[in-house]
């Protein structure tokens, strides 16, 4: 190859790599085999693309909160599926969340999978492991 071409292929090859390693497997980053439920209030929504950021303060029993990041779908489908910002940030009443937990030695990090709201809808984002579907 020319050196020109070569310098080409080179700097496009620099510019996607950060796309690729941006985007990665659900089944690399979480374990889809495992669900965990929380209930707590949700604190912060990163309604962003390419995916969403939900936060939920939990109460230990010791009393102190502990925070939780969970990764969900694009703002597009949380919208298809019914859910709205507001829905998530609510008003401090406690929302019930099933998510799958982070591979690793990440505590606290999970994939949105389930949510129950406090006006009683609940929204199903994927299959929950081991709970039955209707």
């Amino acid at each position: 190859m020319p050196g020109g071409k070569l310098s080409m292929v080179a700097a496009i090859a620099a510019a996607v790599s950060p796309l690729a390693l941006a985007h990665h497997s659900l089944s690399g980053q979480f374990d889809t085999t495992k669900s965990f439920q929380i209930t707590g209030v949700v604190s912060r929504v990163e309604w962003v693309n390419p995916h969403t950021q939900v936060y939920v303060d939990v109460k230990q029993a010791n009393g102190s909160l502990v925070t939780y990041k969970l990764e969900s779908l694009p703002v597009a489908m949380m919208r298809k599926s019914g859910l709205s910002k507001n829905d998530l940030v609510g008003d401090g009443r406690p929302v019930v969340i099933d998510a799958y937990p982070a591979r690793g030695d990440t505590p606290h990090l999970g994939y949105l999978l389930h949510v129950k709201l406090p006006d009683g809808r609940e929204i199903q984002f994927s299959k929950v492991p081991g709970a039955e579907q209707p």
